[in-house]
């Protein structure tokens, strides 16, 4: 769906038309054949010289597989969502060897579970009239894609250092404290496991060796695949199997499209809200660590 059709829809006031809705539901058709993860909806409104948002329309936004580092570690996202929620926190207990026709006994613990509920995550970026009353495609692409990689931006930041334990990370000087970090998953029972380093850790770790050879070569830390980041902060380096990273999304994207405020210099703005909250849903998933 074009999103500058439906803005300039909403300042000329008009209704979407009937081959706008076809465009949508087309639209859909073809990104649920091609299992594409949806983001939700736009809800969009204008803000009318009173201050209050004067008209409101409800459309399917392009869905978009999530941006950055959410796919590419396999982090568990769960999109659409209505209400608080709970999810089991799991660690191999729930599964029991029993013999035929033997009920599943309970286990003698609670299972323990995370809570989330959505926090709101606010966006705006300012475009100019000119540009954004432009017919172009190409126009309404690279806006489109502006709100969402700077919505995931910020959730992929927030969340990756929210779950971040300063206070049990170890520290990396040399090899040997390499090989402890890697001891440590093990006995966790980490599979898939990568790392996840901050610049500056990836500046500390491509300087150390292992004798002759650099602990950190080739985009592999013996054997092991590294994602570099700027998401993740100061010396961070984060080991472990990324897919017991929950990240929840609720309900629509709602813009406001607000050509009122600072339309004495000619700017449109568009603000964006978003609902998103993270958990880890296996206490043994990671290890943490830091360079000096």
């Amino acid at each position: 769906m074009n999103i500058l059709k439906t803005i300039n829809a909403i300042i000329n006031n008009e209704q979407l038309s009937k081959e706008a809705r076809q465009e949508i539901a087309k639209s859909n058709e073809i990104n649920k054949r091609a299992n594409i993860v949806s983001i939700g909806q736009i809800q969009t409104r204008m803000v009318s010289a009173y201050g209050n948002a004067e008209k409101q329309v409800n459309q399917p936004m392009t869905q978009q597989r999530p941006k950055n580092l959410i796919e590419e570690l396999g982090i568990k996202y769960l999109t659409e969502l209505s209400a608080n929620f709970t999810y089991p926190i799991l660690d191999g207990t729930e599964s029991k060897w029993i013999v035929e026709n033997e009920d599943i006994e309970e286990s003698d613990t609670e299972l323990k579970s995370i809570s989330l509920k959505p926090k709101r995550l606010g966006t705006y970026i300012d475009y100019s009239r000119d540009l954004v009353l432009n017919p172009s495609t190409n126009v309404s692409e690279a806006i489109q894609e502006d709100l969402i990689n700077s919505i995931f931006e910020k959730v992929q930041n927030t969340m990756l250092n929210d779950i971040y334990d300063a206070d049990n990370a170890q520290d990396i000087t040399n090899y040997d404290d390499i090989v402890n970090l890697e001891y440590d998953a093990s006995t966790k029972n980490i599979n898939n496991g990568l790392y996840i380093v901050s610049p500056n850790a990836a500046r500390t770790l491509k300087k150390m060796k292992n004798g002759d050879t650099p602990i950190y070569n080739n985009g592999m830390i013996n054997g092991f695949r590294v994602i570099e980041t700027a998401s993740l902060q100061d010396n961070a380096i984060i080991y472990g199997d990324f897919t017991k990273l929950l990240l929840a999304q609720w309900g629509t994207l709602d813009i406001t499209i607000d050509n009122v405020t600072k339309a004495n210099k000619g700017i449109i703005r568009l603000i964006a809200n978003s609902y998103w909250n993270w958990g880890i849903i296996d206490n043994n998933a990671f290890v943490f660590a830091k360079t000096a």
